[in-house]
């Protein structure tokens, strides 16, 4: 079986908490995203192979696989190639900035993927009536080398929304490299 151009991974433990609805939420769009990728990517010379797959997997597993270790939400398969790994933020805000989780837990300083993301790709998108805009795709690697650089002033900022105990660091939009944007909306391209 030819593996699909899209692999995502689904935790089936019920999410508890007061910040629960950012998950459920965010899986409401995961079919705009799975389409707005094969676009952009097809854009890019590299279309995506057809077909498109859930892997279910328990929290116990799930921290065990991508996400958690790896800060990778989604595999991406072009055609002819091989696999793109994929870290997405859909925000449900109306701040125009690249968000990257900094701490999952800033009062015990237990690293988030600001630390150990090794996706190839980030993407961060505002959710609004089932589409994403604004919203940026970015080249994770050229993104951390500008900041080594110096070139991106990155801000921190604590979140205690819902109970979360996370801390975040952002970027305004108009603030990132143009050689780190893979793509964007109009609306982010309009912020600079």
């Amino acid at each position: 079986m030819v593996n699909p151009g899209i692999t995502r991974f689904n935790i089936t433990d019920r999410l508890r908490g007061r910040g629960a609805w950012r998950f459920i939420g965010a899986r409401k769009y995961w079919p705009v995203a799975n389409a707005l990728y094969r676009e952009i990517f097809t854009e890019l010379g590299m279309p995506l192979l057809p077909g498109e797959e859930t892997i279910d997997c328990t929290l116990a597993e799930f921290e065990a696989s991508y996400d958690y270790q790896l800060g990778i939400d989604v595999v991406l398969r072009p055609q002819g190639q091989g696999e793109c790994t994929l870290q997405e933020k859909f925000l449900f805000t109306t701040f125009h900035t690249v968000t990257v989780e900094h701490c999952q837990d800033w009062l015990a300083l237990q690293p988030g993927d600001w630390y150990k993301l090794k996706a190839q790709y980030y993407f961060v998108g505002y959710a609004a009536r089932e589409q994403f805009n604004p919203w940026m795709l970015l080249d994770w690697p050229r993104l951390q080398r500008a900041t080594a650089q110096g070139r991106v002033q990155w801000h921190l900022r604590g979140n205690l929304k819902d109970g979360a105990q996370a801390s975040f660091m952002y970027v305004a939009f108009n603030r990132v490299p143009a050689e780190a944007i893979v793509a964007c909306s109009n609306r982010a391209y309009s912020l600079f």
